[in-house]
C-alpha cells in the first residue's frame, strides 16, 4: 500500500505525534543560546522546548491509541536507561553537584526524545518522516553556513549571534570556521556527520520509486546538490577529526552496503560521497591557503605588525582612577588599520595582568581607542591610549595592544604588545624589572587546540585514578582538569574524546554504560543490515544510522559532542529510530 493511503489510515493524534517528532528533530539544528523560559534552575531553550512538547504529544498519543504497546520494551531501552543512570549516580561525587545535577538532567530531555521517537507509529512511515525533518533541518544548516563563508561580511556576524558565542577562527590571520547554527564548528562537523547519511538515503529511495525519468533525474539532481552543499560546509568548519571521520564513515558504509547486499547504486552512491569529499579537501589543501595551513602543510602568513615606542606615561598611578598614554605606532604588516565602523577596523585596547600568575584582571572596565586615520603598512601614528587602573593593590603588567575588530587581538596572533611593569599600591605606583619573559604575558585565546588533546587525556587518567568508580561528576572535567595539568583553565575545554570524557566524569561505571549503549546499538543495525525481507526503506534508514553510528564513535576519538544540546537530542532522535526499526523488524505487520 503507497505511504500517502497508509497515512490517511492512522490516527488524528498520531499525526499530531508525528508533527512533534518532526519539530523536535528540526530544532535540534536551531538552539537559541538565550533560554526561551528561564525560572531560575530551570529552563527550557528552543530545543528543550521543542522536546518537552514532542514528549507531551506522545503521551497524547500513546493514551488514546495504545498504552499497552507505549510501555512496552524496545531494544535499547535498557541501555539507554543505564546511561542516564550513570550521570544521575555520578552527581554526588561532584565538588559542584548543583551544575553537575543540572548538566545530568539534560539527559533526560535526550532520554524523552529517544522514547518518543522509538515509540512513533509503526503504520505510517514514521522512520520517513523523522528523515524529512532531519533532511529539512541538514539543509537549511547547510544553507546558513555557504551564506557564513562565502557572502556575510564580518560586520553582519550577529545574525548568527543568537546561535554562536563569537565567531570562530584559527591560524593568526582571520581564518573564519564555519559554526552556521551551532555553536562552535567541531559541534556543526558532528551535527553534519550524524545528518547527512540520513538526507542522503532518503533522496536515494525517493529517487528510486519514481517511475518518471524526468523526476527521476531531476531528485536525482537534488540529493547531489544537498549532498554537495553539506560536505562544502562540513569542509569549511576545518575540523580536521571530521575530515577524517566523514570519508571513512561513508566508505564504511559503501562496504556494509555491498556486504549486505543493499546494491550497487547504494554501495556506489556512499563511495562517491567519501569520494567526493576527498577531492574536495585535496584540491582546497592544494588551492587555498587557509586549508593547507589548517593541516599543516604551509606555513600561515601574518597579516600583523606592529612596533610601539611609549612617548609619554603618568609619572605615578592611583588605583581605579583613568589615565592616558601616548605611544608612538608603526604598522608593520600587510593590512591597511581601518578606523572606526570600517569593514578592517583596527582599535588600540589595553588589559592589566597579574604578575607572575600571568592572568588578565577583568574587573578593570574596558576602554578602545580609535585610530585618527586609515593607517596603510608602513606608516605610524601617535596614539592616545585611555586606560583605567585596577581597584586592588598588587604587581601587573600593563599591556597595550591593537585589536583587528571581530577578528583577533594582534597579541593573540603573536605580535607582543608594549608592556610596562608597574607596581600598584593605595599610594601610588612603580615600576620594576620583571624577570618572566615577555611571551608570558601574551594574549592567548581559547581554542581547540592550545591544550594538545594528549595532555587533556593525561588528567582525564589521572582523574580516574583518583576516582575511579563514578569519576569527579556529570561534565566536571573542564573545571577540574587545571589541578592535574598545568595549563591555564578554560571553562569551554573538555577531554576531547567520548570515552576519556566518560571515564573522567563518571568513572568506569559511566564508561561501560556508554560502551555498552554504543556496542548494542552498533549490533542492533548489524541484524537490521542483514533482515533483506524488510522493505527497502527500512533497509536504507538502517544503513544511514550505522554511517553515522561510525562518525559518531570515530569522530568522537578526537571531540567530544553531548555538551551541546542539539547534538545531544539528535543522536538520541537517532539511537530512538534505530529502537523503532528493530521493533518493526520483529512485528512487520504491525
Amino acid at each position: 500500500m503507497p505511504l500517502a493511503q497508509r497515512s490517511d489510515s492512522i490516527s488524528g493524534r498520531a499525526r499530531l505525534v508525528l508533527a512533534g517528532a518532526s519539530v523536535a528533530v528540526f530544532f535540534t539544528a536551531f538552539e537559541v543560546r538565550q533560554p526561551v523560559v528561564d525560572l531560575g534552575f530551570f529552563n527550557l531553550t528552543t530545543t528543550k522546548l521543542a522536546a518537552v512538547l514532542f514528549f507531551l504529544t506522545v503521551i497524547a498519543w500513546a493514551l488514546g491509541d495504545g498504552v499497552r504497546s507505549f510501555l512496552s520494551r524496545r531494544a535499547l531501552d535498557v541501555a539507554v536507561l543505564l546511561f542516564l543512570a550513570s550521570n544521575f549516580i555520578s552527581v554526588p561525587a561532584a565538588a559542584d553537584k548543583t551544575e553537575a545535577f543540572k548538566f545530568a538532567l539534560r539527559f533526560i530531555y535526550a532520554g524523552g526524545v529517544y522514547f518518543g521517537i522509538s515509540r512513533l507509529p509503526r503504520r505510517a512511515g514514521s522512520h520517513l518522516v523523522v528523515a524529512g525533518a532531519v533532511t529539512a533541518a541538514v539543509l537549511i544548516v547547510a544553507a546558513v553556513g555557504l551564506f557564513e563563508n562565502f557572502l556575510m561580511p564580518v560586520t553582519w556576524s550577529q545574525i548568527l549571534s543568537p546561535f554562536q558565542e563569537e565567531v570562530s577562527t584559527f591560524g593568526a590571520f582571520y581564518n573564519v570556521r564555519v559554526a552556521s547554527t551551532l555553536p562552535y564548528p567541531t559541534a556543526l562537523s558532528m551535527y553534519l556527520e550524524l545528518a547527512l547519511p540520513v538526507a542522503l538515503v532518503l533522496g536515494i529511495w525517493l529517487t528510486g520509486r519514481q517511475r518518471s525519468g524526468t523526476k527521476r533525474w531531476w531528485l536525482a539532481l537534488a540529493t547531489a546538490a544537498g549532498t554537495t552543499a553539506v560536505l562544502l560546509v562540513q569542509l569549511f568548519t576545518f575540523t580536521r577529526s571530521g575530515m577524517v571521520a566523514t570519508p571513512a564513515s561513508f566508505l564504511i558504509g559503501a562496504l556494509l552496503a555491498a556486504v549486505f547486499g543493499y546494491g550497487r547504486r547504494v554501495w556506489s552512491t556512499f563511495a562517491v560521497v567519501a569520494l567526493l569529499f576527498l577531492v574536495f579537501l585535496g584540491g582546497s589543501a592544494l588551492f587555498s591557503g587557509k586549508m593547507a595551513a589548517r593541516l599543516g602543510l604551509r606555513q600561515q602568513t601574518n597579516h600583523y605588525g606592529a612596533v610601539y615606542t611609549l612617548i609619554d606615561f603618568p609619572s605615578s598611578l592611583k588605583l581605579k582612577q583613568q589615565y592616558s598614554a601616548l605611544v608612538h605606532i608603526r604598522n608593520t604588516g600587510t593590512i591597511t588599520w581601518g578606523v572606526k565602523g570600517s569593514d578592517d577596523e583596527v582599535d588600540a585596547y589595553y588589559r592589566w595582568v597579574r604578575y607572575p600568575q600571568g592572568t588578565e584582571d577583568d574587573d578593570v572596565p574596558f576602554l578602545i581607542s580609535y585610530m585618527p586615520r586609515a593607517i596603510s603598512p608602513g606608516a605610524e601614528v601617535n596614539e592616545k591610549i585611555s586606560f583605567i587602573t585596577p581597584a586592588q593593590a598588587g604587581s601587573y603588567i600593563l599591556e597595550f595592544d591593537m585589536i583587528h575588530v571581530h577578528r583577533t587581538a594582534f597579541s593573540a596572533a603573536g605580535v607582543s604588545g608594549l608592556q610596562v611593569p608597574l607596581q600598584m599600591n593605595a599610594g601610588g605606583s612603580r615600576g620594576f624589572v620583571p624577570t618572566q619573559p615577555a611571551a608570558k604575558f601574551n594574549e592567548t585565546l581559547p581554542n581547540e587546540d592550545f591544550t594538545p588533546r594528549s595532555q587533556l587525556w593525561r588528567a582525564a587518567l589521572k582523574m580516574w585514578r583518583d576516582h575511579p568508580l563514578l569519576g569527579v561528576g556529570p561534565d566536571q572535567f573542564r573545571n577540574q582538569y587545571p589541578r592535574y595539568i598545568n595549563v591555564s583553565p578554560d571553562s569551554r575545554i573538555r577531554t576531547h574524546n567520548i570515552f576519556m570524557e566518560a571515564l573522567a566524569n563518571t568513572g568506569a561505571v559511566g564508561l561501560a554504560a556508554m560502551v555498552f549503549l554504543l556496542g548494542w546499538a552498533a549490533w542492533v543495525l548489524l541484524r537490521l543490515a542483514r533482515a533483506r525481507s524488510m522493505e527497502i526503506s527500512y533497509r536504507l534508514v538502517a544503513l544511514a544510522l550505522m554511517v553515522a553510528l561510525a562518525a559518531y564513535v570515530g569522530h568522537g576519538l578526537a571531540d567530544y559532542f553531548l555538551w551541546q544540546t542539539g547534538v545531544l537530542f539528535l543522536f538520541f532522535a537517532l539511537l530512538g529510530l534505530i529502537a523503532w526499526l528493530d521493533y518493526k523488524r520483529k512485528a512487520p505487520g504491525l
